[in-house]
């Protein structure tokens, strides 16, 4: 191989450990909201790619996790689960930014109120 192609050739990613289980860890999570979905009838359907779940799943757990952090609290892993889900059903239903907004005041009101009865759910993936 010549020299400019050595330099220029991108060379293959090696995947750790660590993006190995969030990979499989994503499957779970998709996975589990696809089962959801299907039982009953809801969001988020095929109309919602599997990388939409993944970062709805982490934009709103993120959001969530700090607010609960700052109001020295702990949301449990089924309580997280169900609110991404609203989520999830707001995106779809509504789209991406509607849900931004209403993240934006949902965590304003956590933070000031403390959680949703509503929210207050165990939804468990997997």
């Amino acid at each position: 191989m010549s020299l400019i192609k050595k330099l220029f050739v991108k060379k293959k990613k090696v995947k750790t450990l660590l993006d190995q289980v969030h990979e499989i860890g994503g499957k779970l999570i998709v996975d589990g909201y696809r089962i959801l979905a299907s039982r009953n009838g809801c969001p988020p359907t095929e109309a919602v790619t599997d990388a939409e779940i993944m970062a709805t799943y982490s934009e709103v757990g993120t959001a969530f996790r700090e607010a609960s952090h700052k109001r020295e609290e702990h949301l449990p892993a089924g309580t997280m689960n169900f609110i991404v889900w609203k989520f999830l059903v707001v995106r779809e239903t509504m789209g991406k930014e509607m849900m931004d907004h209403h993240l934006e005041y949902e965590i304003e009101k956590y933070l000031r109120e403390g959680l949703r009865e509503d929210y207050r759910q165990d939804l468990q993936l997997f």
